[in-house]
């Protein structure tokens, strides 16, 4: 066999978890020593700036697509600051051309073009979930269209109920087409099956990685940038600023907490990390609920990490579309004690009680479950040690060489075949 060169595909609106799993398969030694990965994904400005902070962009060997979407564009209308109306009235005439296939149809022809010219030996596609970016299916025709390679397709989030009988054939397609289908969670990978029928037996788990990086700054230099005290209690919380994400709820139980305990006005802070479509609602929540000194809406931070280890506990009240969240494997790298809500791959991290805290996934319980454990986290030194302790060891499970070595092997699978 000649060079085992892999057309890597990823798209998404955002430059969120995902892009960056696919971030650290571009870097790890174990896969780069054996493949050369050819990275396409869909052109535009925050996924390149995305790219540029992870030291992505330059590659000599990227193919960003001008690809058609409205999923970016869908984005940044929803971020206005207008009525609801007028946003629906923005979108009408994009989604006119999507669903008169206009889209589709370019987008065909650019994917058929590129591996035209390329002309890798595996495809390697990344989708923040399924059916998520369309334009994920779309290489999965034109290469059935053209030189029928073998794919790997990684789904990274819930798959969706099919809405409509098109799109369950389609589905019947695409599980005929890939090889292997990779999942981070079992319950993922339940869903895949569940919601899409795809064959359980192409579908691999295979645990998702990140990389401990350098820390840039102190806890210390935090607390002096913010002008908070030293002996602060720090909540951080990292996450795209959306609904599902559940802040709200954790700034709720932030009030709570100080109106149930009045000194822990001037002790507790809760650092938000993300930007999101959520933003200015979480402000305004912010500053009716009077908690304006004690809790931060910080942004995107390309050293999120530094807030990580900065903090006492970390903190994920996500309550639906979630996998295996990067974040919290970063914060078990870092021996962070945890609390974060029991569904989806994060049940599959944490062992409630060993490595962290596990609450319900209860809308109506939420708020109250959050005031609990971040209160028995506060008063509990130990039981934080504990889990600091255990949070470390378990990390060892996620890291980009036991990623690099599963990837392989499925790739050398797949090339045997």
């Amino acid at each position: 066999m000649g060079e085992k060169k892999i057309f890597v595909f990823s798209d998404c609106y955002i430059y969120g978890g995902s892009e960056k799993l696919i971030g650290f398969l571009l870097k790890n030694e174990i896969i780069t020593d054996n493949y050369t990965l050819l990275f396409a994904y869909r052109k535009h400005k925050d996924y390149e700036i995305g790219l540029q902070n992870d030291g992505l962009l330059n590659r000599s060997s990227n193919y960003p697509l001008v690809l058609l979407s409205n999923e970016t564009l869908f984005h940044k209308i929803n971020d206005l600051t207008m009525p609801k109306f007028f946003k629906s009235l923005f979108k009408v005439p994009f989604y006119i051309f999507e669903k008169v296939n206009l889209y589709s149809i370019w987008n065909l022809m650019i994917f058929i073009f590129i591996l035209s010219k390329t002309k890798p030996s595996l495809i390697h596609i990344n989708n923040g979930g399924y059916p998520g970016a369309k334009s994920c299916n779309i290489l999965v025709l034109a290469n059935y269209l053209t030189f029928r390679t073998k794919i790997i397709y990684q789904v990274n989030n819930q798959a969706q109920k099919s809405k409509n009988l098109f799109a369950y054939y389609f589905d019947r397609f695409v599980d005929k087409s890939v090889s292997y289908f990779i999942n981070a969670s079992l319950k993922a990978k339940e869903q895949l099956v569940v919601q899409r029928k795809f064959d359980g037996e192409k579908i691999l788990v295979i645990d998702n990685c990140v990389p401990l990086v350098k820390l840039k700054r102190s806890r210390s230099q935090i607390c002096e940038e913010l002008k908070i005290p030293d002996n602060s209690f720090i909540i951080t919380q990292v996450g795209f600023l959306s609904e599902r994400k559940g802040q709200r709820y954790l700034i709720n139980a932030v009030r709570s907490l100080i109106n149930q305990h009045p000194l822990l006005q001037d002790k507790l802070i809760l650092l938000l990390i993300g930007n999101g479509e959520n933003a200015d609602l979480l402000q305004n929540l912010i500053n009716e609920s009077g908690v304006n000194k004690n809790v931060f809406l910080l942004g995107y931070r390309n050293d999120s990490d530094d807030f990580i280890a900065a903090c006492d506990v970390f903190v994920l009240p996500s309550i639906s579309d979630e996998d295996m969240p990067l974040v919290l494997l970063t914060a078990l790298g870092q021996g962070k004690p945890i609390i974060a809500t029991d569904f989806a791959g994060i049940s599959q991290v944490i062992q409630s009680g060993k490595n962290g805290i596990l609450i319900k996934n209860n809308l109506k319980t939420l708020v109250e479950d959050l005031v609990i454990q971040i209160y028995t986290m506060y008063c509990n030194e130990i039981l934080r040690n504990k889990l600091s302790a255990n949070a470390q060891l378990s990390y060892r499970k996620y890291t980009p060489e036991n990623y690099g070595l599963k990837l392989k092997a499925i790739y050398e699978s797949v090339y045997a075949n």
